[in-house]
């Protein structure tokens, strides 16, 4: 004779097998689901100044003197970097991409007192995540987006001015591991630059144009709001200029979406360590605010730079 399962005898375990078996054909049907493939564009939203004057990630307005050169080795950690939210809920949740693991390298170059050039190269070289909703995660290592930058002084303390003020341009190079979402079509980043160096402290702001092609990820999240594209960025920093060995910044980033999408921003702590001559050692981190799409929990970055000479 066929045996029968029991019945579950409480009810917190007869709720529980109706649950199992009501939600049995929906996985079955899931398994046999061919998942797509993301948009291509690049996740990482934070880029490091190469120069580093004053402010690791914010610009003040200042360019590197004639001649000095200046070259960064960094390790980047992103927590849920990539996932589908209406509302902030640190941590909370599963992600496209839940650890993100980058190293980068950075360089800088004064061609004129008031020109200076740099570049980042940077490598996703480890990131994992789940499945969610229709897409798959993304790979798990690979190029990420290069970088080359140029600025240019309009005015300098240095020159009697009574603020810092620069321009700047930003590009990436479309060369990028597409299918380890790091990689744009084409993305420019125009900044305006300004900061005051004061006794002890500087302060420094830059308003800048993030341009890139429109990814509409909506379709599938049916969330109107869950869209990658233009964005004006805010960014302000503080630096203590005190110590002769070490001195700490804070730095604030927004993120405001032109083309639909929802802000993000980010607050970040970091310490700068002067050791050998030329050679500084710092950790920066901070959390995450925001619904964004790209907006991490929470960050962490390390490093150490070479420089020819010391400005800070």
């Amino acid at each position: 004779m066929k045996e029968f399962p029991s019945v579950p005898r409480s009810p917190f375990a007869f709720l529980v097998a109706a649950l199992s078996l009501a939600f049995a054909p929906a996985a079955a049907r899931a398994e046999g689901e061919t998942l797509n493939s993301l948009p291509r564009f690049d996740l990482q939203r934070l880029r490091m100044d190469p120069s580093a004057l004053g402010s690791l990630m914010v610009g003040t307005g200042r360019t590197l003197p004639q001649g000095m050169a200046r070259v960064s080795f960094n390790f980047h950690y992103e927590n849920l970097p990539m996932r589908f939210q209406t509302a902030w809920e640190p941590g909370a949740g599963v992600g496209l991409v839940e650890n993100k693991m980058t190293l980068s390298l950075t360089a800088a170059y004064g061609v004129f007192s008031w020109l200076d050039v740099g570049a980042e190269l940077p490598f996703i070289i480890s990131q994992n995540g789940q499945p969610t909703l229709a897409y798959s995660q993304p790979h798990s290592s690979g190029l990420a987006t290069p970088w080359l930058s140029a600025r240019v002084a309009l005015l300098r303390m240095t020159h009697q001015a009574p603020l810092n003020l620069a321009v700047a341009m930003t590009a990436g190079l479309p060369v990028g591991n597409e299918a380890a979402l790091g990689r744009e079509d084409h993305v420019y980043q125009p900044r305006l630059q300004l900061g005051y160096v004061g006794d002890g402290f500087q302060v420094g702001g830059e308003a800048s144009l993030y341009l890139r092609q429109k990814r509409d990820l909506s379709p599938v999240s049916y969330e109107d709001k869950d869209i990658v594209g233009n964005e004006l960025r805010l960014a302000a920093t503080v630096t203590s200029r005190e110590g002769e060995t070490t001195r700490g910044e804070v730095s604030a980033l927004v993120g405001l979406p032109l083309q639909g999408g929802r802000i993000g921003a980010e607050l970040l702590v970091a310490i700068r360590r002067h050791t050998l001559p030329g050679l500084d050692l710092y950790v920066m981190g901070g959390p995450g605010v925001g619904a964004g799409l790209d907006t991490p929990t929470f960050r962490f970055v390390a490093g150490a730079s070479f420089a020819t000479d010391k400005v800070d």
